[in-house]
């Protein structure tokens, strides 16, 4: 490289005059107060580059051109080193002169080793460190000026400036910790030029694997509630499983009952068809003469069956109670009737042979209601009990002196009183005590109403309860607390309407019997399935769901006590002392006819063509459903106190102390 071209490379001649601080451009004042927002470090750092370029200037002169003719291009790269390591772009300023002192040196050193007779080649190697080649034509290397005034552009690079700064100055990468030597060793070790890249597919990895951790976690989660909603499956299934196999364990046990139950009247049957044999053998070799009168006997009580009696006859009457009849029942025209008196005693009798069967024992007091289905009988008593009994279980017949003298046996003329008593000619007839085979107990009061079916049974009493009965079990499965009921379902019912009714005086002016008690809560009563109907002494009918006990209707209109009532599918009706029997649809819950008498209504029962009802007089009152007619049948000589009917045949108890048997 010429000398002409050295000197044409070099920078301006710096006037010694102006001072140090006028040769080399600086950084506006803008600048250094952008970079630097302490005041303090501005000047500091403005007093360390004044002090840079005096020994700069101080080096420039002493280093001569004429010399060292090589050193044009060391001197510019030595402003620009002063430049740039004082430039607030710096990473790393340096505000020490022994920094620049120490570069000197070594630029000395390096001069001090070239040999002297290659001055070409050390212009070359000179040239080299202030010259830029680039495809084999050589550039001159910019000033600081001109890199300083260059505009930065954005970087998309991976690496940050430290990284860089880090990378083109090692001896101050050197001062960085341990840590982070060993992690660049380590990159360097896995590839160092593929570090940048590294990082940034770490980085994205690192998001991704914290998506997919909670989505992970979602997942867990998810499980974890199907795990617990199977889990409760589960335990339902178990409940299930095991209430079934307490069910199969119950019907089990049931069927060996049964079984067992089964085996025992296979026992019976063959024992009776045994004795049926013996009976038969032995009664081949009877006397000649007990069989013609017992067949005399038969052919009796068959022509008297075989007679047809014109209706409205009475063609039987039951004579051997000693005080008014209360109530009567029966279960066949030909079967067996039931009928209990103020005498204390219920008798039973044989309505085929038209004998007594004997007493029934076992209630302290009187028996006011009663019902006979089939065999099975029920008894309602002043004493509070209810009595279960098997007719069927009656011994034979008695012999026909004994049964004629029982039957034929006049009323007393002197009445006695409500209560049993023991002397009493009574005492002759047999007491059928074998028969009772139930009690129920529960009513703390009088039992004035009772009605049941092959399994159930509700009665009504006094204390003002109903009650439902298991007859299988004999226990109390229900219990209806009428006042409670009728006043909480809002049924009108106030306490004055329920006192209106305790006026008994007027009742007994309207010529009503001692069966009208004043203290008869609950008059009548009747269910069918689940639905029962009861009459009360306030005079309103109430409809009853057993499912729940609450009374759902109320049928008010009656003025007086309910004394008996019977329903069906469509209608009800009902016998009050108000001398009225009203005839009530039930899918309207209105009165769609009513019955006007004289006295008071003591009993009635009905069907589809007919009405029969008592109403305390001493005839019958029959009324035509379908030609709105009336007729009477007349023959007891005292009030009618209860009637039942049944097929083409009516019985009747009244206040002359007999039964009567009609035909219809």
């Amino acid at each position: 490289m010429s000398t002409k071209e050295t000197t044409s490379r070099r920078p301006p001649k710096p006037n010694n005059d102006s001072g140090p601080t006028s040769t080399t451009p600086r950084m506006n004042n803008t600048t250094m107060t952008t970079g630097f927002s302490n005041n303090y470090s501005t000047a500091l750092v403005g007093t360390a580059r004044d002090k840079a370029f005096g020994v700069a200037q101080a080096a420039r002169d002493f280093l001569t051109p004429s010399s060292f003719p090589d050193w044009t291009a060391p001197l510019s790269h030595l402003e620009s080193l002063t430049t740039v390591m004082f430039s607030p772009l710096a990473a790393h300023p340096v505000y020490q002169s022994e920094s620049l002192a120490k570069a000197l040196q070594l630029m000395q050193q390096q001069q001090r080793q070239r040999p002297s007779s290659s001055s070409s080649s050390s212009s070359s190697q000179s040239g080299s460190t202030s010259e830029l080649v680039l495809h084999g034509t050589r550039h001159a290397w910019p000033s600081s000026s001109e890199l300083l005034k260059a505009e930065i552009p954005e970087s998309n690079a991976p690496l940050s400036l430290f990284q860089g700064f880090a990378a083109t100055y090692p001896s101050l990468a050197n001062s960085q910790p341990t840590s982070h030597k060993r992690s660049r060793n380590r990159r360097k070790k896995h590839g160092g030029s593929s570090s940048s890249v590294a990082d940034g597919e770490t980085g994205r990895s690192l998001t991704q694997k914290i998506a997919d951790r909670e989505q992970k976690i979602k997942e867990s989660n998810k499980l974890q509630k199907q795990k617990s909603s199977t889990a409760n499956e589960i335990n339902q299934i178990n409940m299930q499983i095991e209430e079934l196999v307490n069910k199969r364990k119950t019907l089990e046990s049931k069927w060996a009952k049964l079984e067992a139950k089964e085996q025992q009247l296979l026992l019976t049957i063959e024992t009776l068809n045994g004795s049926i044999v013996a009976v038969e053998e032995e009664g081949s070799r009877a006397d000649s003469d007990a069989a013609s009168s017992r067949t005399g006997l038969q052919d009796e009580a068959d022509s008297e069956d075989e007679m047809i009696y014109e209706r409205g006859t009475c063609y039987k009457t039951l004579e051997g109670h000693a005080d008014d009849i209360l109530v009567v029942d029966f279960n066949h025209p030909k079967g067996i009737l039931v009928s209990s008196s103020m005498d204390g005693t219920v008798r039973a009798w044989d309505l085929h042979r038209n004998r007594c069967l004997g007493s029934l024992e076992g209630h302290t007091s009187l028996v006011r209601c009663m019902q006979l289905d089939n065999g099975t009988l029920l008894t309602g008593s002043d004493d509070g009990s209810i009595k279960q009994w098997n007719l069927t279980a009656i011994s034979p017949v008695p012999t026909p002196s004994s049964a004629s003298s029982a039957a034929t046996s006049q009323v007393s003329s002197g009445r006695s009183s409500p209560e049993l008593s023991g002397e009493d000619t009574n005492n002759m007839l047999p007491v059928l005590n074998d028969c009772c085979i139930g009690n129920l107990e529960g009513h703390q009061a009088e039992v004035t109403a009772l009605h049941s079916d092959q399994t159930m049974a509700v009665s009504g009493a006094n204390d003002k309860t109903m009650k439902q009965w298991d007859l299988e079990t004999q226990q109390c499965v229900l219990t209806l607390d009428v006042m409670w009921a009728s006043n909480s379902a809002g049924s009108g019912s106030s306490s004055s309407g329920w006192r209106s009714m305790k006026s008994l005086d007027q009742w007994s002016l309207d010529g009503l019997s001692n069966y009208f008690e004043p203290s008869d809560f609950v008059g009548a009563l009747q269910f069918w399935n689940f639905a029962l109907a009861s009459g009360t002494i306030d005079g309103k009918l109430r409809m009853w769901d057993l499912r729940t006990g609450q009374a759902h209707r109320t049928l008010p209109g009656h003025t007086g006590p309910i004394t008996c009532l019977q329903f069906d599918e469509v209608h009800l009706v009902s016998g009050s002392t108000d001398k009225t029997i009203r005839i009530w649809d039930l899918r309207t819950g209105s009165v769609f006819d009513t019955l006007h008498f004289s006295s008071p209504v003591s009993s009635l029962q009905f069907d589809s063509g007919r009405i029969i009802s008592s109403n305390a007089t001493e005839h019958i009152d029959i009324y035509n459903r379908t030609s709105f007619q009336h007729s009477t049948l007349q023959g007891h000589t005292g009030p009618v106190n209860s009637v039942r009917f049944r097929d083409t045949v009516l019985a009747s108890g009244s206040s002359d102390g007999v039964v009567k048997l009609w035909a219809l």
